[in-house]
């Protein structure tokens, strides 16, 4: 895990700003940033530098179409990301974006993949007779082998944040095949407030030379919430795929699929489905 210090100076900055929005990326003592983006363009489209959409066939038995194009994914005025699925006659249609580069966490060193975040338009009434059933927001990494053929789950998988059906949890998860308990993963989930910004981020330690004390740690707001060692996965070349190899960052708000559970005539679409992003950061110790 991060040092005591460091952690609680972390967590001290996080704290200070918790359920505000900020978009831009926080300091973090004895790392600099690798990479960021904060969204401060000049018209609503993404980036094209830094991400690019993603239009494959979803997977899970999703229900929702991924656009190329389109306001379902688009900048704020705020300078904000806002990723929204809309619903036209039960035809659900979203956005997922990946970014262009790829990130391998720091041999020998610490790495920290960090995001704001805010679900929903600020009010965690979703209106009489709505739900969010079937909603699956997720800020993740995959591992970036599967530019090149790798399958999942064995190219590697971190998920930072996922939610589903509005629930009060958010999700810290991995998948890397057999060694991961895959479908289901390892992870754990952390209450959190709805509707309010947070600061979701997961980071990776390989300074122990032994894969096995080697681990990511989830944090919400700076607090640790999870940790998970080299030897709780047991398989050196999967641990290397989850915390040693390049990862894509990814952000998406899913419809339906296996684990949420279809959308039903009551799930609410929009603003209050979406998901709003401050910024986007990669750190990595000095």
């Amino acid at each position: 895990m991060i040092s005591l210090s460091i952690l609680l100076t972390l967590t001290t900055i996080l704290t200070s700003i918790k359920l505000t929005l900020a978009t831009s990326p926080e300091p973090v003592p004895g790392f600099h940033l690798a990479w960021s983006d904060s969204f401060d363009t000049t018209t609503p489209e993404i980036d094209l530098t830094k991400w690019r959409r993603w239009t494959g066939q979803a997977s899970n038995n999703e229900q929702q179409t991924y656009l190329a194009t389109g306001s379902n994914c688009e900048i704020s005025s705020s300078k904000t990301l806002l990723i929204t699925p809309t619903n036209t006659n039960g035809h659900w249609e979203s956005c997922r974006i990946e970014s262009l580069p790829a990130f391998a966490a720091k041999a020998g060193g610490q790495t920290i993949v960090q995001a704001r975040l805010k679900l929903g338009d600020g009010d965690s009434d979703v209106g009489v007779g709505k739900t969010l059933q079937g909603i699956w927001p997720a800020f993740w990494s995959l591992g970036a082998s599967v530019r090149h053929g790798t399958n999942w789950p064995s190219c590697g998988e971190i998920d930072t944040f996922e939610n589903i059906n509005g629930g009060p949890l958010g999700h810290g998860t991995v998948h890397c095949g057999t060694a991961c308990n895959d479908p289901v993963g390892l992870g754990s989930g952390m209450t959190f407030s709805y509707g309010d910004w947070h600061t979701w981020a997961h980071a990776i330690d390989l300074r122990s030379g032994e894969w096995r004390d080697q681990n990511i740690t989830w944090y919400l707001d700076g607090k640790p919430f999870k940790v998970l060692k080299g030897g709780d996965v047991g398989d050196r070349d999967a641990w290397a795929n989850l915390a040693a190899r390049e990862m894509i960052l990814t952000l998406n708000v899913a419809v339906g699929g296996s684990w949420a559970g279809d959308a039903v005539a009551e799930t609410v679409d929009g603003k209050m489905a979406g998901i709003e992003v401050g910024y986007v950061a990669v750190y990595e110790s000095d």
